[in-house]
């Protein structure tokens, strides 16, 4: 071998240079490289700008110029933002334990149904919002299902109580992937079996050394619960906008529905940018504190399975200590799934269940029994209006999709330099302003010449949606080895052939799954769109919320269960492509 490689290299000093190097001398690949680069920064930087830092500089100089302090400090200002606040803080407070507890308990492999379980949590992400809460109002309302089953209906359903429960069984798939990758990243296997070897029990471990490990991801897990509460509109419009109970992006929908009051207009402006000014309090000493922490993970090695508190005891015999030690084991996974079974059943199964009961029923107060089941509300809504909007949303999120896996890609591969993690900053910060937020400052940005077309609701999606595409695309950047790239191109490969033949495989199940992602995202967005659509430019789901408040339950429902169907079918169909890829 030491003589072949000497062969190889005497061989190569002795061959002529030949391609590039020979017509334009060696400093022409660089320069050029250098050219490209610059163009690519330089285009990225004018999308950022377009997308996000002009609408809301002009957002916050015409609040400036336009407003008073009044705005900011009058009591309904003031009782909606405690409203929106408080709301924030009783769902994570709920939904971060409840979410950690179901990552922690999943990640022991004895659990009953581990599998189905994992699955199940996560369906309410790709449950629209608004069929989310409209469903639980089918459910457990007054006249709902279990209303009719056992005369049990929750009567506050439509209100505070009901929109927090909703927005908790929203954000538990959220706390639910963040603290399992955390536990997967983080966890050190060796020092909780160390403790399980030296006596310290499940409780011990748990509290002494797996929480620990895990603080910055349940951290970070709070802080996105806070935010998505903040932006949440679709939930609290369905299930408390008939009442008194209102949020700061329920507040701001109802003053822009005022189009000919100027001064409504002006305080929905107001109400946006102090929307923006929380987030960011939220956001920013969060970002500082977490981000180092959260790159922090072991180094790989022979460490074995995560240990997780009670999954496995080292050293158990076949003595009477170790069977009963087995069998509390296996009670308290058998404890385990049917907890997650009967949460599971509560909030997704049995209102999907009644929503689908309302959508078969002819009308309001007939029994949801199979002799009265009808498809006439299918038919109903199955019309030129709706169809005409499906065609409208599954194009929007197509196009947004596909323009989103570009936009990602580029601002990961600029993001190994400085200016690119300027540029990917702001991206992220345009993910975490309220959606309500980036469909104003759109519109005072752009509304006069794009005003009720659907190029302004796809730049909506575009900027809210940039970051889900740039971060799963940056994530697998990172673990990739770029000696590979370097060595193709020092093979004689040009750059598009080099990205095509070598980065492009081991990258295709993060850009399928940032496209499927943006494209489901963008699918069953109703923020952003209610704001921003107009005449002949609606999208499926704001007819779903416009029948809804018009009071029609069973089409409603049957437009809502066509929703998810249209949201859900995509997945199941990307699912096993994108699986395929990670396992080549």
């Amino acid at each position: 071998m030491p003589v072949a490689a000497g062969r190889l290299r005497s061989a190569a000093r002795t061959q002529p240079t030949s391609g590039p190097a020979t017509r334009g001398g060696p400093a022409k690949g660089p320069v050029s490289q250098r050219l490209v680069r610059a163009v690519a920064t330089l285009a990225v930087a004018a999308v950022v700008v377009i997308l996000v830092l002009y609408p809301l500089g002009r957002l916050a100089v015409v609040v400036g110029t336009d407003t008073s302090g009044q705005l900011f400090g009058g009591a309904p200002v003031a009782e909606v933002l405690r409203t929106t606040v408080a709301l924030a803080l009783a769902v994570t407070a709920a939904a971060v334990p409840l979410g950690t507890l179901a990552a922690l308990g999943l990640a022991r492999s004895d659990v009953p149904g581990r599998r189905v379980l994992r699955v199940a949590i996560v369906l309410p992400l790709l449950v629209p919002g608004f069929v989310l809460g409209y469903s639980w109002t089918q459910a457990y309302g007054r006249g709902g299902f279990t209303d009719f089953l056992f005369g049990l209906p929750w009567r506050s359903v439509q209100g505070p109580a009901g929109v927090w429960a909703a927005l908790v069984v929203s954000t538990v798939p959220v706390v639910y992937l963040l603290v399992a990758v955390g536990l997967a990243a983080r966890a050190e296997p060796e020092l909780a079996r160390a403790a399980r070897s030296s006596g310290a029990g499940p409780l011990a471990v748990l509290v002494h050394i797996t929480l620990p490990l895990l603080r910055p991801s349940i951290a970070a897990a709070a802080v996105l619960s806070v935010v998505s509460t903040l932006d949440s509109f679709a939930i609290p419009q369905a299930m408390g906008g008939s009442g008194d109970f209102t949020t700061v992006t329920m507040a701001i929908y109802r003053r822009l529905s005022l189009g000919s009051d100027p001064a409504a207009f002006v305080q929905a402006l107001a109400l946006a940018l102090l929307l923006v000014a929380v987030t960011l309090v939220v956001v920013v000493p969060a970002d500082l504190w977490l981000g180092p922490r959260l790159r922090a993970t072991r180094g790989a090695g022979p460490s074995g399975p995560v240990a997780v508190p009670g999954a496995s005891r080292p050293h158990a015999r076949s003595t009477g200590t170790g069977m009963h030690a087995r069998s509390t084991r296996t009670a308290m996974s058998r404890w385990i799934s049917a907890g997650l079974s009967l949460y599971l059943v509560l909030a997704l199964a049995l209102p999907m269940v009644a929503l689908l009961a309302a959508a078969l029923t002819p009308a309001v107060g007939v029994p949801p029994t199979p002799a009265h089941w009808t498809l006439d509300n299918f038919r109903s809504v199955l019309n030129a209006r709706s169809l005409a909007a499906f065609g409208r949303s599954a194009g929007l999120a197509l196009l947004a999709a596909g323009l989103l896996t570009v936009l990602g890609a580029a601002v990961a591969v600029l993001e190994r330099r400085r200016i690119g993690r300027a540029l990917a900053g702001l991206v992220t910060v345009a993910l975490v302003v309220p959606g309500s937020t980036v469909a104003v400052a759109l519109l005072i940005s752009y509304g006069r010449w794009l005003g009720g077309t659907l190029l302004l609701i796809l730049l909506a999606y575009l900027a809210k949606l940039w970051a889900l595409a740039h971060r799963p695309i940056s994530g697998a950047l990172d673990r990739f080895p770029p000696g590979e790239l370097q060595a193709a191109r020092a093979s004689g490969a040009g750059l598009a052939v080099a990205v095509r033949t070598v980065a492009a495989r081991p990258l295709a199940p993060a850009l399928l799954g940032a496209f499927c992602i943006c494209g489901v995202t963008a699918l069953h967005e109703v923020t952003m769109s209610v704001l921003l659509y107009g005449p002949g430019t609606e999208t499926l789901a704001v007819i779903v919320l416009n029948s809804a408040e018009i009071g029609q339950i069973g089409p409603t429902a049957a437009l809502s269960l066509l929703l998810t169907g249209a949201v859900l079918l995509p997945v199941l169909a990307l699912w096993p492509a994108i699986r395929r890829l990670r396992t080549r």
